[in-house]
Formats: C-alpha cells, sequence, structure tokens
C-alpha cells in the first residue's frame, strides 16, 4: 500500500547494499527515503532539513555510532521518529536504545514488510504526538489569551463600582458601601489568580523580569499587612502583626514579595474561621543562630540557597483547620488545592502558592508550610540578608 503523503524517510547505514535495497523499496512504497553512509552525515541532512518523519538508524558504524546519533537527536529536541536496526541484536541494546527515545528496534536480516509495517506504527505515533503538542500549544495561547482578555474589562469593572461606593454618583449609606467593598474584593482576587497565571507561565518560559532591590522587610509586611486588617476585622478575625525593626535588608522585587504576601494572607483569610486569628511575624536571624533553624523534610530547597549568612524569617499563621500532613509537599504544585474545605473558603485556581514558591525561589529562599489537622497552619518564608551592592537591578530569571 503506497504511502498517502509520501513522507520523507532517512535511511542511517554504512552497508551501502542494505541502504539502497531500503531506499528502492521504500520509494515503491510511495516514501520520499534519502540516504547516510555515517552519522555524521543523517545529522548534516537533518540540519538541512528537519522534516524527515523517520529515521532507519543503524547502530554499529565507524566514527559516531547510531547510539550516539539518537542521543544528540533527542538533546536538540527532534520529533523525527527513529527505528534502530543493528546486526549483532540484544535485549541489552535495545532496552539502551528504547530508553533513549527510540521508537522502535530490529535486527538484521529484516523482512521488507516487517519494516514498512515499524514505519507505519513509527508514523502514526509520531503524528500522535506532534498533534498533543500542538493541542497543549493551543491551550496554553487559549489561556493567555482568556487571561489577558478578561483583565481589562475586571480593571474597569473596579474602577466604575470604586466611583459609585465613594459616593461620586450619589450618597452610600455603610450597607451600601460594604457590599460595593466586597465586590471589589471579589473582582481583585479574579485579577490576582490572572496575575499568578500570567507570571508562572513566565517564571516557566524563563521571561519574567525582576527589578531586584535592597529592602527594608519590615516596611514591606507593615504595608501589605495594613491593607488586609480591615476584611480580617470584618470577617470577625484576630489580626496580629509582629514585626521585628532593624537593618537588615534582603534583595527581592519589592511587587513580587508583596504578591506572595497577599497570596499567603488571601488563603489565611479563605481558611480561618470567625473568631479565629492570624498572625504574621517578621523576625532576624543572625549569623550565629542560623543552626537552630530546623527546615522540614518535605522542604523544596532550591539549589541556590544560602548555608550561611544570616536570614530574615516570615511566618504567616491562620488558626484555620490545617492541612492533611500528606498534603504538604505537594502544595505549591500548580493547579494543587487544599482538600480539607471550610464553610468560609471561596475557592481559587490553585495558583496563588506555585507562584510564591516561584518567586521565593528566584530570591534565592525557601518557603514551606507547617501545619497539623485540626491546629491551624503556618507559612515560613526564609530569605537571605544582603548588604549594599548585592541586588541586581532588572534581572531576568530564566
Amino acid at each position: 500500500m503506497l504511502a498517502q503523503n509520501r513522507d520523507k524517510i532517512l535511511i542511517v547505514d554504512d552497508e551501502q547494499e542494505i541502504g539502497q535495497a531500503l531506499k528502492l523499496y521504500l520509494t515503491d512504497e510511495g516514501y520520499t527515503p534519502s540516504l547516510a553512509s555515517d552519522g555524521t552525515a543523517a545529522l548534516e541532512m537533518l540540519v538541512d532539513e528537519k522534516d524527515y518523519a523517520v529515521m532507519l538508524l543503524d547502530i554499529n558504524m565507524p566514527g559516531l555510532n547510531g547510539v550516539a546519533v539518537l542521543k544528540r537527536l533527542q538533546d536538540a529536541g527532534s520529533d523525527t521518529a527513529v527505528i534502530m536496526m543493528s546486526g549483532h541484536g540484544s535485549e541489552e541494546l535495545a532496552v539502551e536504545c528504547m530508553r533513549n527515545g527510540a521508537e522502535d528496534y530490529i535486527s538484521k536480516p529484516f523482512a521488507l514488510e516487517d519494516m514498512l509495517q515499524r514505519i507505519e506504527r513509527a508514523r502514526a505515533h509520531r503524528r500522535e504526538r506532534i498533534e498533543k503538542r500542538q493541542l497543549q500549544q493551543e491551550k496554553e495561547d487559549f489561556i493567555l489569551m482568556l487571561s489577558h482578555d478578561m483583565k481589562n474589562p475586571l480593571t474597569a469593572v473596579i474602577g466604575s463600582i470604586d466611583i459609585i461606593r465613594e459616593g461620586c454618583l450619589g450618597a452610600v449609606n455603610e450597607e451600601q458601601e460594604e457590599y460595593l467593598q466586597s465586590a471589589i474584593d471579589s473582582c481583585n482576587e479574579v485579577v490576582t489568580m490572572i496575575d499568578n497565571l500570567l507570571d508562572i507561565r513566565k517564571f516557566e518560559a524563563g521571561k519574567i523580569q525582576m527589578a531586584i532591590h535592597l529592602y527594608n522587610t519590615g516596611e514591606i509586611v507593615s504595608k501589605i499587612t495594613h491593607q488586609f486588617s480591615r476584611p480580617a476585622r470584618h470577617d470577625g478575625i484576630e489580626f496580629s502583626v509582629d514585626v521585628e525593626t532593624g537593618p537588615h535588608t534582603i534583595a527581592v522585587d519589592k511587587n513580587s514579595l508583596t504578591r506572595v504576601l497577599g497570596n499567603l494572607l488571601g488563603n489565611a483569610l479563605k481558611f480561618t474561621p470567625e473568631g479565629g486569628m492570624i498572625t504574621v511575624s517578621c523576625h532576624y536571624i543572625p549569623e550565629d543562630k542560623v543552626s537552630t533553624l530546623t527546615l522540614p523534610v518535605y522542604a523544596q530547597i532550591p539549589p541556590d540557597f544560602p548555608k550561611t549568612g544570616s536570614f530574615v524569617k516570615l511566618t504567616i499563621y491562620n488558626s484555620g483547620n490545617g492541612i492533611p500532613p500528606d498534603e504538604l509537599d505537594k502544595i505549591f504544585d500548580r493547579y494543587t488545592q487544599f482538600t480539607r474545605k471550610t464553610d468560609r473558603e471561596r475557592g481559587g485556581a490553585g495558583l496563588g502558592l506555585a507562584y510564591c514558591k516561584l518567586a521565593i525561589d528566584s530570591f534565592h529562599g525557601v518557603i514551606w508550610a507547617e501545619s497539623e489537622n485540626g491546629q491551624g497552619s503556618t507559612f515560613v518564608i526564609l530569605l537571605p540578608c544582603c548588604s549594599d551592592g548585592t541586588a541586581t537591578n532588572n534581572r531576568s530569571e530564566g
């Protein structure tokens, strides 16, 4: 049966008789085959023409052998389906080839009909992979487009409601003002989720821009906690802040750290029942006291986390139901939500904590959660203290 779309196939074999015979056979079957006499020539041909659907790759060749060629193809992200060929077949060699990304393996001498069936199967698998990748890319593009398109009208909605709330269009009583403020808070929640999603994509693509400067931690903490004190009081939650004053500074992007703390405080409000409490603390840990810190085994420590020096320790405690112990190592994963629900919880996309982890990692810090069922939760951030000249402005994380 002739191939319907004349897919291009690259035959790589130092035995010219076998290569020529395969080329003639595949031409008769409707393919467009090319022949390379060794691994180096094959890689050069792939540079010139990247649209080979299948490669029939001999393993035992002088110079660059088939396994080395296969590894280079995988490193380059090639989507060409590779069928390995060998006159000295062994199960160990076949396993190694499959582990390194080969689609199939066949021993010489082989029947041409068998080879044709393997090519057809490899072509089908390749098409599935490409279609799956394209579908994933379309999904990513759609999410980003939708996020951008949602944010602009939401900003307009917030502005319009705020004008009414401030009484610019007529007197507003206390109850009406409360409902309008609640609407603004809900819209801001959605905007925060959109910002988290967009920045997570930027982190993953290595395109996030960080304006890193030296800041006094207490000033950032005091400003963001002041914004959350009103909604906490409104919900009947005791809200306390313990910020240690001092000259210690950290190298961070101020807006990003503010959003991290906002995400954590927003979660605390969701999971804290009326009559509960939220406590925020900020303390300096000098170098001679760092050894007293104990990080849980599930804390995901970034590779560039400093092992010496002084640190700032930020903690946000809430007296909610707590996080199940088996979820503590997964809560910073994207789209992960707590399974323990409360009557006050308003839901979410599971993006806030994922953003927190990526942002704190970019500051060379570490973040984790401590909790027991029924005893509340504590989120802890450790950030290295810096001296003048440590910060790098407008850094791109990638």
